[in-house]
């Protein structure tokens, strides 16, 4: 079997590019929202103008008259922030091929197509876990790579803003209703804070020990002592696992977290949500979220806008396998980073 002839005629940077591209993404909570916009650029660089997003009514003028424009950029507010690359080499060996062939047909060339597919899958699924941890990232401040240890950016310091917090006294006996106050000073803030920006929802996503504080709050069970579920279930009868609404805003509990192997071997975990916290976003929103990717570094990319994954082949020496080499050019900003809101609990 001649791997040459078999990747020249159908496995293409191309090919393989648009293959990996289509294939469906079932990886994370943040995907399956839709909460990030997805935009490719045609450079590595994300030019992003930091200021106030108010939307102004517009006075009337005079019919003949010049419209009043919009104030001019100022150049001290522009940032330029870099994608990152992301890549990694998969190895497909003619050995792994060997004594293997379809049933019912001498024919090789099945074979290899499925496993040249396979890897795809892994391919695919190692990225889109890498974005998936990226943009946790951007939704706390800090985007770390991949040994949580190298910080790549903060959103607040590129975009000139700070983190707000909202402390919940949800064990506290004393306090009357935590989770109200709670919760109206966050949507108070939000509103506030929106600047034009349309917000059609909010969600929190718990940690297990903020989502275990939140269901054992007296005035929360108390809300459900006499609640008949009516398609939904009541947490003082069921664990309450899945997402529900209470007091204007979606709860998720979500133990989300991946890992990373290092040089000597050993595992670093990262879990996405701090433990005994939770992280609220708003939903709905046009500009406040946005990935973008750059183009390839290879000459089949030149002069093109940029894919959220690549795959390039390369054909062994000695014909003797095959190499996929992936790349991923993102940057995942969160550009009005007030509007995600860290919150914590106390006793």
């Amino acid at each position: 079997m001649d791997i040459n002839a078999i990747v020249n005629e159908r496995y293409t940077v191309v090919e393989l590019t648009a293959a990996i591209n289509n294939r469906q993404n079932e990886y994370g909570l943040l995907n399956s929202l839709g909460i990030f916009a997805e935009k490719g650029i045609p450079d590595r660089f994300v030019k992003i103008e930091r200021r106030e997003q108010t939307l102004h009514i517009i006075p009337t003028s005079p019919i003949g008259t010049p419209a009043p424009g919009d104030d001019d950029p100022d150049p001290a507010n522009i940032r330029l922030l870099p994608t990152f690359r992301h890549a990694k080499k998969h190895t497909l060996l003619a050995e792994s091929l060997q004594g293997v062939r379809k049933f019912g047909t001498d024919d090789q060339t099945e074979v290899f197509d499925e496993k040249v597919m396979e890897k795809l899958d892994k391919i695919q699924r190692e990225h889109r876990q890498t974005k998936e941890f990226l943009r946790w990232g951007a939704l706390k401040g800090n985007v770390y790579d991949a040994d949580g240890v190298r910080v790549l950016y903060n959103v607040y310091d590129a975009m000139g803003e700070t983190q707000k917090t909202i402390d919940e006294e949800l064990g506290d006996p004393d306090t009357i209703d935590a989770i109200s106050d709670a919760n109206m000073a966050l949507l108070d803030y939000l509103e506030d804070e929106a600047f034009g920006e349309t917000i059609t929802g909010i969600v929190k996503f718990c940690s297990e020990g903020y989502h275990e504080a939140l269901l054992k709050n007296k005035d929360f069970r108390e809300a459900y002592r006499y609640f008949e579920a009516q398609g939904g279930p009541n947490p003082n009868r069921e664990l309450l696992r899945r997402p529900f609404n209470y007091k204007g805003v979606t709860y998720f509990r979500h133990r989300g977290q991946c890992s990373f192997k290092k040089s000597d071997g050993s595992i670093v975990t990262h879990r996405f949500i701090p433990e005994n916290e939770a992280i609220s976003v708003p939903l709905g929103t046009n500009e406040t979220f946005e990935s973008f990717f750059g183009p390839g570094e290879f000459m089949e990319a030149v002069n093109t806008i940029g894919e959220e994954l690549y795959v390039k082949p390369d054909v062994m020496k000695l014909n003797m396998g095959l190499e996929l080499h992936s790349f991923s050019y993102p940057l995942h900003l969160v550009k009005q980073p007030r509007l995600v809101v860290r919150n914590t609990f106390s006793n």
